[in-house]
């Protein structure tokens, strides 16, 4: 994940990056407080939200600040930055994801708000 994030940062095209890290029958599933929230399913879907990524913001990076390794599970705590097209103003929004993960491929991630909410839900916390 940390590569593949690394990767994403740097603006390696979407198709390599998801081949490498996805499973092509992942599910991603957005926070449900963002303006494209929903539950992408297969790699196509995933690369249509990167893409929609790309294409909203000038600048979009994720930045992690720890990846709490739960043997097939991985919670990342951190932080997305966005700068909209056309616009001076940098976004910093905390972002907590869960990815499950299988043979080394990820097979599904969650979106959350908080650290809380990400243990929470990778069953790491109540």
């Amino acid at each position: 994940m940390r590569r593949g994030i690394e990767q994403f940062n740097r603006g390696v095209e979407d198709d390599a990056l998801l081949d490498d890290l996805y499973d092509p029958d992942a599910v991603y599933h957005s926070r449900e407080d963002e303006p494209d929230t929903g539950v992408y399913r297969g790699r196509e879907a995933i690369r249509g939200l990167m893409r929609m990524w790309r294409d909203t913001f000038s600048d979009f990076s994720f930045d992690v600040d720890e990846y709490i390794d739960a043997g097939d599970v991985l919670v990342m705590p951190g932080w997305v930055r966005v700068r909209a097209r056309g616009s001076d103003a940098d976004i910093r929004e905390p972002y907590n994801w869960v990815a499950k993960m299988r043979n080394g491929m990820v097979v599904e991630v969650h979106e959350y708000r908080t650290k809380d909410e990400a243990l929470i839900g990778a069953g790491l916390a109540e």
